[in-house]
């Protein structure tokens, strides 16, 4: 692992820790609707391809505010952030090991 990658966990890590406090002290700040995702992962660089796949794969789950079944969906930017940055880390770890047994 190089150091722009261990940099690269190290800050998100912080901005995870960061969202974290956020949700706990703001809750309603954490909170995205699904008609607002797209906009907020391009604002913070994120792949929307990798967050539909997290998505698909049920790692980052919607929560519905309201009874009924035509409420909005909202996502937790927080759990967005989480996954992205556990995959990230993942596919680093896979990479070095593949690197190993090469």
């Amino acid at each position: 692992m190089n150091i722009e990658e261990l940099q690269s966990i190290m800050i998100d890590s912080y901005q995870v820790g960061y969202m974290e406090a956020v949700k706990a002290y703001e809750p309603s700040q954490d909170f995205i609707r699904l008609s607002e995702v797209k906009k907020w992962l391009k604002m913070m660089k994120i792949d929307l391809k990798r967050f539909n796949i997290l998505v698909h794969k049920e790692i980052i789950k919607p929560v519905r505010k309201g009874d009924s079944r035509n409420s909005p969906l909202y996502y937790s930017k927080k759990e967005i952030k989480q996954a992205l940055s556990m995959a990230n880390v993942s596919g680093l770890l896979a990479k070095e090991t593949i690197k190993l047994t090469l």
